[in-house]
């Protein structure tokens, strides 16, 4: 008896988790196959008409033409992510007429053979044809026709929702001016809408979620982007006096990029192809990703590459690009052993517009022979991002046709040893972080000054890689005085920043001639990964910071710390909140130190505790959503954890993902590729 009633129990826990895998409410028989075994087509209860596969979902409402769900999923792996709607709220995805949008007119669709179809008339009485049709489990098609009169124009309208997932769109620019029913008059609390038009086809890439591609058979049909903030949420202030762009991160955060899809001549129809790509991570030979563990890279390797649209430059999000970015070297890091994306503007094209701004834009090299705009090290960042951009490309043209700026470049890092000790100096005091604050590398809220560690290390890789190219070039002049500068810096690295009171490199010396040490994990860690430390020193370094961090209680589930000690109050910024110990860079957890850290351990041979750090935080990144959207306001955004995993950024930073490329480097041990010889 207490068999049978055992058995029961399995055959009742069974049915309960087979109906668990069908939407709330509804039965398995209510599903219609079209086209393909893996597309469910619900229409027969509720007020949408669902399309599902493990790919993509999309809802259309039954009672007017207007697309209310949104969901992708490149990985095809669970519906966590297909199923979170990508689509902004009320707004969601409509047909439009001269302007005129189908939301609110009465249509009820019709269904045959698993096409959704919508009959729709305009107030002005034109009408549109809605055609919703599956094709397989990755594509879905849309057509619109028009029966009376000829569309032009606008036919077809997306409202996404940035604070969800940020779409980058990879796609040609064209010529066609955009149009401006977003705009409004632009001042301190009303920023200016971000757009462009695109070619198709398009790749929109949405950050954790995946990869689609739209296109349509007719060149006359373009897409339009525009990122139009919500100016009811300005006025975020994030540290008194501080009236720049944080007053406008909300509005950023809570408003939506909408694309359009237009037509330069009259069109009778005009289908759009939405095609869910695969997952964009590397494909090399030596590095089989197919075990589960590395979910988390394949799910996150495109997150860290982001386009604005107005100038097609590379920044940490899709309102953040320009000139010498501090973000460049790790976006550029990982390029090298990134497929392109098939057939459109992709990632080495907006690499290319971030560098050859600096050449064409006048006084961004200033007097000093350094880029002017984000920071002193955006020099040092910008060459060492031209030398991914070369191997990825083989493009030595673009290097000879600026090979004059470029050394302009290189001659204002050589300049920077003002005392000719071999250290490069920066113009900021480092003696304390003042309301002004003076400093600025990437570790922005921290007083770095003076000779600064991470600024002199970022040279040094710099140097490396510009010797490389002047050598394939022949320059040997230049070679020479590249590698005298490197030389004199390797005698003078250890002697000026090692502590012995800690036992690894501190971070900066200021010009009053204190040591400001706080054990950073990316100081000596770049140190090693530079060649600068022998392989012992380096165990012994990397064991007392393994020491210190798991006496301060890191277990890696989201990351690792910048400082492995709180930083004094002297030394960093006021934005109380985001400053105490354990949050944002005084202690938080983000995935730009992490490939340092994790890239030391392998190159130093501690392997079993690189692959612990990364397989941890690879599971998390799997499991998790790491993206918060566009300047998610104070302590909102995850790209910025604190040890028990609560969000503590504020300004989302595709730098998170840059420890991806430690599996590559360091777990397979892949090398970066050599430079090719010019032609």
């Amino acid at each position: 008896m207490r068999k049978g009633v055992l058995i029961g129990i399995l055959v009742l826990g069974a049915l309960a988790l087979l109906y668990s895998a069908f939407p709330k409410g509804k039965k398995s028989d209510f599903w219609v196959v079209a086209d393909s075994t893996n597309v469910r087509i619900d229409h027969k209860t509720g007020d949408y008409i669902y399309y599902t596969t493990p790919y993509y979902v999309y809802a259309w409402y039954r009672e007017f033409p207007m697309l209310g769900f949104f969901g992708v999923e490149s990985g095809g792996r669970s519906h966590h992510y297909c199923e979170r709607n990508a689509l902004r709220p009320g707004l969601g995805g409509r047909v439009v007429a001269n302007g005129e949008t189908s939301f609110g007119k009465k249509a009820p669709a019709s269904y045959e053979d698993g096409v959704t179809t919508y009959k729709v008339t305009f107030n002005n009485g034109e009408q549109r044809n809605l055609y919703i049709a599956p094709q397989g489990d990755h594509q879905m098609n849309l057509t619109i026709q028009s029966p009376v009169r000829e569309m032009k124009g606008e036919f077809f309208r997306i409202h996404t929702a940035p604070d969800i997932a940020p779409v980058s769109v990879w796609a040609e620019k064209t010529g066609e001016p955009e149009n401006d029913p977003f705009e409004t008059p632009v001042t301190r609390y009303t920023p200016q809408v971000v757009k462009a038009s695109y070619r198709l086809p398009a790749v929109l890439h949405f950050p954790d979620y995946g990869i689609m591609r739209v296109a349509c058979d007719n060149p006359d049909v373009y897409l339009q982007e525009h990122f139009v903030p919500d100016y009811e949420n300005t006025g975020l202030n994030l540290g008194t006096g501080n009236l720049g762009g944080h007053t406008v991160r909300m509005a950023w955060h809570l408003g939506s990029v909408v694309l359009s899809f237009h037509s330069e001549k009259p069109l009778d129809a005009v289908e759009l192809k939405f095609t869910v790509e695969d997952e964009n991570y590397p494909h090399l030979a030596g590095a089989d990703m197919s075990d589960p563990k590395f979910n988390g890279l394949k799910r996150c390797w495109q997150n860290v590459f982001t386009v604005n649209p107005s100038s097609m430059t590379m920044g940490d999000n899709i309102q953040l690009g320009g000139v010498g970015h501090l973000a460049l070297t790790f976006k550029s890091d990982l390029l090298p052993f990134t497929p392109k994306l098939d057939g459109t503007f992709s990632m080495h094209d907006a690499l290319k517009n971030s560098i050859e701004k600096v050449f064409t834009t006048e006084g961004k090299i200033g007097p000093n022979n350094r880029i002017t705009d984000f920071g002193w090290e955006s020099t040092e960042v910008t060459l060492i991002a031209l030398y991914n951009y070369l191997i990825s490309t083989n493009d030595w043209p673009f290097v000879k046709k600026y090979i004059n700026d470029i050394s302009r470049l290189v001659k204002g890092v050589l300049e920077s040893d003002k005392d000719n000790d071999g250290i490069f100096e920066a113009p900021f005091h480092g003696n304390r972080l003042t309301s002004d604050r003076e400093s600025w590398n990437w570790w922005d809220d921290f007083a770095f000054g003076h000779k600064d560690a991470y600024l002199n290390l970022q040279a040094y890789r710099a140097l490396g890689c510009m010797k490389k190219i002047y050598a394939k070039l022949k320059m040997q002049d230049d070679v020479d005085k590249v590698e005298a500068a490197m030389e004199k810096f390797r005698g003078a690295f250890h002697k000026t920043f090692y502590n012995p009171q800690t036992g690894v490199y501190a971070g900066w010396i200021s010009q009053d001639g204190r040591m400001h040490d706080y054990m950073f994990t990316f100081i000596t860690s770049m140190a090693i990964n530079e060649g600068l430390v022998a392989k012992a020193d380096g165990q012994k370094m990397l064991r007392i910071l393994l020491n210190q961090l798991a006496k301060e209680g890191y277990d890696y589930k989201y990351g690792v710390p910048g400082p492995s000690m709180p930083v004094a109050p002297e030394d960093k910024g006021t934005w109380d909140e985001m400053t105490r110990w354990g949050r944002y860079e005084n202690g938080g957890l983000c995935g730009q130190a992490a490939q340092h850290f994790i890239q030391a351990l392998y190159e130093v041979d501690m392997r079993e505790q690189a692959d612990h750090i990364l397989f941890t935080m690879l599971d998390t990144y799997e499991r998790d959503y790491t993206h918060s959207g566009v300047f998610t306001g104070y302590v909102r955004s995850v790209d910025w954890r604190t040890k028990g995993g609560q969000p503590t950024g504020y300004n989302y930073l595709a730098d998170n993902y840059y420890f991806l490329l430690s599996a590559i480097t360091g777990h397979f041990r892949i090398p970066f590729p050599e430079l090719t010889d010019p032609e």
